[in-house]
């Protein structure tokens, strides 16, 4: 499930969370921002509860990869 990117009051998370950079470095922090915004917009009645469920499994299914990634170029290069 994906929500529209085009309503404004989702361009911030959807911001947030194209940031590959964001989710390299910073997996953990990366994923509570992105909770922490679509919590925000769920609170401010800017989107539905499904919609923040969709969310929250995008953050959490970002984070995953990001964690993977992570563990997997420490593997490949453990002097970085």
């Amino acid at each position: 499930m994906s929500i529209e990117r085009s309503i404004p009051e989702l361009a911030a998370w959807y911001a947030q969370y194209d940031d590959e950079s964001y989710r390299r470095e910073a997996p953990d922090a990366y994923h509570h921002e992105l909770v922490r915004t679509a919590e925000a917009l769920r609170d401010d009645g800017a989107i539905e509860w499904d919609d923040w469920l969709a969310l929250k499994a995008l953050a959490d299914d970002a984070h995953v990869l990001a964690l993977q990634a992570a563990v997997q170029a420490r593997v490949d290069d453990p002097d970085a």
